[in-house]
């Protein structure tokens, strides 16, 4: 119920929530112990004074990305890269709409180790890939990265209280902070024009047939739209890999770590393929070598191994040079900064607002990363800044 004003209550019939999680490394220890029994009590508090499958609860947790789940991405206009994980990339266009069509292009964001490693060729054979871009697992083993990283994914439109809460107790700690994402999942689960997603996920078994109409139109009086951003930092970067890095075959041929070759087309000698690991050119692939995917690429080498190795080094003989290892880097990572991402957090709030969706946002001891998350919320009684003793009253 809502007050209307001090003589009547307006009863809204219908509930939609948005649980927008951080989930990024900061949140580790008594952070994140703190939060779980609070979402669970929220979820409570909204299931339990709503009648039966009038209220749905959406969870996404966040943190450098946010893991929408196999079933989800599958729903989506978007050519699955690999199969370690499901997160998309958004232009910044995206996030002035709380649309997010079926029909609409989207990227795959790949999986690679941005940040292990460093410029030398003995990268090759260590660190192997560990920390990722979608999911920080800290673990090169590809059961386990699937296994933790499902342990994220967006459980969507959902009134069952167990699942929710089993949700909230068994997300998983990892990197950084991409809050604008999460909000833009989030809301996403709140506009109408995602009710075929819907559909398509109630013939998936995903989302329960009670709600395969929603999201439900916007209309005020019928339907409560409620977003929920919590996060307890300020956004950190994120990493995407360039278009030519992304898919199809690359120009590696690979036989073992170091025993790896990269083919260049070069004009006026036939020795084209660079061996990084003795800094020398010759004509022919390692005997019996594979021509591995970008995808597969990426599997075996950091991106800083990448760079240097197969982008770097090589260039020095050819007619266009990399002046830096960093600059050879930035040709394979591209890198959306803290302050893109807080443009675009603005941009998405200001859309859901614009709509009539309700935005609550919980600041958990972020200090100065907390402002963002302020003029995100509807109203200024719409920000929390919360912590360990607080946090469970602001939910």
């Amino acid at each position: 119920y809502v007050n209307a004003d001090s003589a009547a209550e307006e009863k809204i019939s219908n509930v939609e929530v948005s649980l927008v999680l951080d989930v990024s490394g900061s949140m580790d220890g008594s952070r994140i112990n703190t939060l779980r029994p609070a979402a669970r009590n929220f979820v409570d508090t909204i299931l339990q004074n709503s009648e039966a499958g009038k209220a749905s609860i959406s969870i996404v947790p966040f943190s450098t990305q946010v893991n929408v789940g196999a079933k989800v991405m599958s729903q989506y206009n978007a050519a699955r890269l690999h199969d370690m994980n499901s997160c998309i990339e958004f232009a910044s266009s995206d996030y002035a709409s709380t649309q997010l069509l079926r029909t609409q292009a989207l990227v795959h964001n790949g999986h690679f180790d941005y940040s292990n490693g460093s410029y030398n060729t003995s990268a090759l054979s260590s660190p192997v890939p560990k920390e990722f871009n979608c999911m920080n697992v800290n673990s090169s083993t590809e059961s386990t990265i699937k296994s933790t990283s499902a342990k994220n994914e967006i459980l969507p439109l959902s009134g069952d209280a167990a699942a929710l809460k089993a949700k909230i107790d068994t997300m998983v700690i990892d990197n950084y902070t991409s809050a604008e994402i999460g909000a833009k999942w989030g809301v996403a689960f709140l506009d109408p024009d995602t009710r075929d997603v819907t559909n398509g996920l109630v013939a998936t078994g995903a989302v329960s047939s009670t709600f395969e109409t929603r999201p439900l139109d916007y209309d005020p009086q019928e339907t409560i739209k409620v977003l929920v951003l919590m996060s307890d930092g300020a956004n950190t970067n994120e990493y995407r890999l360039k278009p030519a890095f992304r898919s199809g075959l690359s120009n590696v041929w690979w036989k073992s770590a170091t025993d790896v070759a990269v083919y260049f087309d070069r004009s006026s000698t036939s020795n084209d393929y660079y061996y990084p690991s003795t800094n020398t050119w010759k004509s022919t692939k390692p005997s019996g070598s594979t021509n591995l995917t970008w995808p597969d690429v990426f599997k075996k080498y950091t991106a800083k191994a990448v760079a240097y190795n197969f982008v770097y080094m090589p260039s020095q003989s050819l007619p266009t040079k990399y002046t830096s290892t960093s600059n050879a880097y930035n040709a394979v990572i591209e890198t959306i900064t803290t302050s893109a991402k807080n443009t675009r957090l603005s941009a998405v709030c200001s859309a859901a607002k614009a709509k009539g969706i309700v935005v609550f946002s919980i600041s958990f001891q972020a200090g100065t990363g907390a402002a963002p998350r302020a003029t995100c919320a509807t109203e200024a009684n719409h920000f929390f800044e919360g912590d360990p003793a607080t946090i469970g009253s602001a939910f």
